[in-house]
């Protein structure tokens, strides 16, 4: 009696160890029923699966000979990318999973309409991506509470809503919602943070983003393009923070930016291209920095840039170009610098970059081009420094450069070309002659100045490329602008034959040698601001000037009966 019973705990022992083993560390595919419904004979007792699991064949109906399967530690596909199942209409043979590893790809099964069956589920660690599938609803998911990777929904056109997902709290990946038949997202109530991107695309019949309300948090980037009726941001409420850019491209209907008024700081880029209903950027008032370049182009309806206004801080670019109806770049002015590139291009309405008052300095390349009504460059008048290339060009209405005076240092191209009615480079005057190493002057049809001093100091010893050439007379040269130059800028100042002061230009001192008794009083400097920067009483030669920096200047003689003025530059 005793050996029958030892006997009977040992089968049952071996019983209960073989049917909890875990077994195929290589995993399984499945691609005819019969393996399905023969599963538990060939492989007896294998409940947890240690790799991927494959079911993707024409004849599958069916998954009820897996209904053994509590748990699979690697990926779980139904369907695939290349291939998937034509007719399993249901997926209850799963009822008993309750722990997945990887990942849960949901491909090309044309059959399925509801995923009833993952019941038992309360976790992804890895991704969730339904593509391609005839589904009506997300009925089966209602337990998963979290998401380890991404949420991935594609090209199922028979989905109207996400219930199902009701109980999903975060998401530690994307979210990715890809032409799908929802108006909402609702569905999605609970979730609170998406710690990838959150990809709205081709949702052709969205109006909101209801069922968002509880979402703070983007980790990455919130990408939202081709929602021809989506008018607003309305659902998004909450999110306070992006951590990568805010791309908005392509949604025929948007009109504003509301719903994003509780955003702070997007860490990427701030990109808004092709909306032909936007009119303006409200909904954006509480964002300060951008962490990247802000890219505004072709919103044909778009008439400001107030919503904006309170952006202080920009990581790279400042590109605004083709808006037809925008009239300034007011909603700008706190920016105070532009690490990258400034680039104005193709905006009809612009008379000059009134909004770029503060900007102070530009890490990359000034770009102003195509701007058929910009007369000049008024606006930048605060900027003192381009580390990039200054680049003038196709600017059919621009007269002239003012707005640049203030510029001192440049990275060393200077490009001007085709600006028809240019008449002179007034403005560039007080850029350091020393950090020109390209100069490109050309096709400038009314262009007859260009003897300014940086141009003409940076003739008397060139050390870049010169290519000067289609513009007006006097400026239609290399040897035409020198001899301009050496008119404007003589080597020697001559004041009417009685007194001369050289060098010009003068670097640390100059001499004044005169041809009578005449005694000067006073000898005045002024900046081209008209400021009195220096005044000597009764000066002895040599002057010096080595306190002062570079520059043109107005000099003075005081004499008994007569003041004589005429210009000297200070290298």
């Amino acid at each position: 009696m005793k050996k029958i019973i030892l006997s009977f705990i040992l089968v049952l022992f071996f019983q209960v160890t073989v049917s909890s083993q875990p077994c195929l560390p290589d995993g399984i595919t499945f691609s005819t029923q019969a393996e399905i419904d023969n599963f538990q004979a060939n492989y007896p007792g294998c409940t947890e699966i240690e790799g991927d699991v494959v079911i993707a064949g024409n004849n599958i109906n069916n998954l009820n000979g897996l209904y053994v399967i509590t748990a699979i530690c690697g990926d779980l596909w139904i369907g695939g990318l290349e291939s998937g199942n034509l007719i399993l209409n249901n997926i209850t043979g799963l009822g008993n999973l309750a722990s997945l590893g990887g990942d849960l790809n949901i491909i090309n099964n044309l059959a399925l309409t509801n995923l009833t069956g993952l019941n038992n589920l309360t976790s992804i660690n890895g991704d969730l991506w339904i593509n391609t599938n005839y589904l009506n609803s997300l009925d089966g998911l209602n337990n998963v509470t979290t998401i380890g990777g991404d949420l991935r929904i594609y090209f199922c056109s028979n989905l109207t809503n996400l219930t199902g997902l009701d109980a999903i709290t975060s998401i530690g990946g994307s979210l990715e919602i890809i032409e799908l038949s929802l108006s909402n997202l609702t569905g999605l109530n609970a979730v609170t943070s998406v710690g990838g991107e959150l990809w709205i695309d081709y949702n052709y019949n969205i109006t909101s983003f209801t069922g968002l309300e509880a979402l703070t948090f983007i980790g990455e980037n919130l990408s939202i393009g081709q929602n021809p009726v989506l008018p607003n941001f309305n659902g998004l409420n909450a999110v306070t923070y992006i951590g990568g850019n805010l791309d908005i491209y392509n949604n025929t209907a948007l009109i504003n930016f509301s719903g994003l008024d509780a955003v702070t700081s997007i860490g990427g880029d701030l990109y808004v291209y092709e909306n032909p209903s936007l009119t303006s950027l409200t909904g954006l008032e509480q964002v300060f920095s951008i962490g990247k370049s802000i890219s505004i182009g072709f919103n044909p309806a778009l008439t400001g840039l107030e919503g904006i206004s309170a952006v202080n801080s920009i990581g790279e670019d400042l590109e605004i170009y083709c808006n037809d109806s925008l009239v300034s770049l007011s909603g700008l002015e706190n920016v105070s610098g532009i690490p990258g590139n400034l680039v104005i291009s193709s905006n009809p309405l612009f008379t000059n970059l009134r909004g770029l008052d503060g900007v102070r300095y530009i890490g990359g390349n000034l770009s102003v081009w195509s701007s058929d009504s910009i007369k000049n460059l008024a606006g930048l008048d605060a900027l003192t420094s381009i580390e990039g290339h200054i680049i003038i060009w196709d600017n059919s209405s621009l007269t002239n450069l003012s707005g640049l005076e203030a510029v001192t240092s440049t990275g060393g191209f200077l490009k001007i070309y085709k600006n028809p009615v240019l008449i002179s480079l007034s403005g560039l005057d007080n850029i350091d002659p020393d950090q020109i190493t390209y100069l490109y002057i050309v096709e400038n049809d009314s262009l007859s100045i260009c003897e300014i001093r940086s141009i003409c100091e940076y003739f008397s010893d060139p050390a870049g490329t010169v290519i000067i050439h289609d513009n007006a007379s006097g400026c239609n040269s290399h040897s035409e602008v020198t001899e301009a130059c050496e008119i404007q800028f003589p080597e020697q100042i001559d004041f009417e034959g009685e007194y001369l002061i050289y060098p010009n230009p003068a670097k640390n001192m100059f001499t004044i040698a005169t041809q009578n008794d005449n005694i000067i009083e006073n000898l005045i400097l002024y900046n081209i601001a008209g400021q009195k920067i220096l005044d000597i009483e009764l000066p002895e030669n040599p002057i010096d000037v080595s306190i002062l920096q570079q520059g043109m200047y107005i000099i003075e003689f005081v004499l008994n009966e007569s003041k004589i003025r005429e210009k000297l530059i200070i290298r």
